[in-house]
């Protein structure tokens, strides 16, 4: 039921607009007819509207004349009567008339919020699944969040100021784009807030390193929580190789629990600092998008933001690991672009390549290699795929190894298109920058530290 400050606050408005007519510019953004809690005041703003957009003036006449065309009035005693008291409602100043529209927004709002949980409990009673009526509440509420704050209008000057802010950025020396912790591959992708990143490469080639790689060094240094959803790895098999990138400490030492005393003291400092990384791992097999979206929102809820997410693989998520699932390829991939969106972050989508690929003769991916990359290419931000000649090369008994990674970026909606170089420290679980002025590659820093 309307409480009387919010029915003073809706004729108080409809009184300012039927008086003078220059003021509807100054709400027309800020309250939409919905908005309005009375239905008969509902119906007199929309009226107003219909006869604004229509460049005419909305007085008591004019407005009552709408009505009466449309056939709400002549029927409608009580409409009439509304219309009346609205007339000689007090008329708002300015600030005031402003204020009187964030309530009855606000007002709003507090509606739509409790009608989501009423249908939240609806369903509940139904029997509808926990998690899926969580999820439905939480990114219902979060569209109404989101549609408040949107900016739909940008005049030149808008747009010409944010572009000062960015240059203003880049001349002082601070980075426009999201620093993932490998300089050179940085510059050239150019990873922002939103994007959707896809990484493919073939078995082994260490994509799901990569990923963890930059999502350690993003939990590290930039606000909010990471996470990483793992579709098929074991949480242990990631700690061990999250452990050995940090600490330098072989793989295979982690595992079997074999540590010099040097490398002991290593992973002791690890464990204790280890607290202040913000990385969480998610486990799950038959991944949905649904599922994603759930834990998200409960992560961003105990942590304030998400800087960052990462899905290990787009081919096992439910629905999509059998040969009839490229079409739902593209619904999945559009989906989670969205959810980059939404969280404002990076979503690093691992895929597996073709088997195919490994029939060529020149083995290096390229952008058909993606099943469904059709689909793929629509939706992602960027494409990345990893090379490794030295896996072939080890396949083919060749010892003359160079430990290096060809990272060849297919797709850049941020900026150009090429190939950088990092080295490739498989037994150590990591990436790190190749600096090609080294004398040897034990000389090249660790990932996400420069020379």
């Amino acid at each position: 039921m309307i409480t009387d400050n919010h029915l003073q606050a809706e004729r108080s408005v409809l009184s300012t607009l039927l008086d003078n007519n220059d003021q509807y510019d100054l709400i027309s953004n800020l309250i939409t007819a919905s908005d309005f809690e009375s239905v008969a005041h509902q119906k007199i703003y929309s009226a107003i509207v219909e006869l604004a957009e229509n460049n005419q003036p909305h007085d008591v006449v004019m407005v009552a004349d709408v009505l009466s065309s449309n056939n709400k009035l002549a029927d409608d005693k009580y409409l009439n009567k509304q219309l009346a008291e609205v007339s000689v409602a007090p008329i708002a100043m300015v600030k005031s008339l402003i204020s009187h529209a964030e309530l009855i927004r606000a007002n709003a709002m507090r509606r739509s919020t409790l009608q989501i949980l009423k249908q939240g409990i609806e369903k509940l009673e139904n029997n509808a699944g926990t998690d899926d009526v969580n999820n439905d509440i939480v990114s219902a509420i979060s569209s109404l969040e989101q549609k408040e704050d949107v900016k739909e209008v940008y005049s030149v000057d808008d747009m010409m100021t944010n572009l000062v802010k960015r240059m203003a950025l880049a001349n002082s020396g601070e980075k426009t784009y999201i620093e993932c912790g490998f300089p050179e591959l940085d510059a050239l992708m150019k990873v922002r807030k939103g994007n959707l990143v896809v990484i493919g490469a073939r078995p082994s080639m260490g994509k799901s390193l990569l990923v963890m790689n930059i999502q350690a060094h993003l939990a590290k240094f930039r606000e909010g929580v990471s996470v990483f959803f793992s579709v098929e790895m074991e949480e242990s098999d990631l700690m061990n190789r999250l452990t050995a990138a940090e600490t330098g400490i072989p793989i295979n030492s982690i595992t079997e629990c074999r540590m010099t005393e040097d490398q002991q003291v290593s992973f002791q400092k690890f464990a204790t600092n280890q607290k202040d990384m913000r990385l969480k791992v998610v486990r799950k097999t038959g991944l949905s998008v649904s599922q994603v979206r759930t834990h998200l929102n409960r992560l961003r809820r105990e942590h304030g933001s998400i800087a960052s997410v990462g899905i290990d693989y787009l081919q096992l998520m439910d629905g999509l690991n059998d040969e009839e699932s490229v079409s739902k390829i593209g619904a999945t991939t559009t989906a989670l672009k969205a959810i980059a969106s939404e969280f404002g972050c990076p979503l690093f989508l691992l895929a597996q390549l073709n088997r195919s690929l490994e029939k060529r003769p020149n083995k290096r991916p390229v952008m058909s290699d993606l099943r469904g990359s059709g689909a793929i290419e629509q939706d992602a931000d960027q494409i990345a795929f990893i090379y490794r000649e030295d896996y072939y090369k080890e396949k083919d008994g060749d010892k003359d190894l160079d430990g290096m990674a060809d990272i060849i970026v297919a797709k850049n909606r941020n900026g150009s298109t090429g190939v950088k170089r990092l080295a490739f420290e498989g037994h150590m679980g990591r990436f790190s920058n190749h600096m090609p002025f080294h004398d040897s590659f034990n000389d090249i820093p660790a990932y996400g530290e420069t020379a």
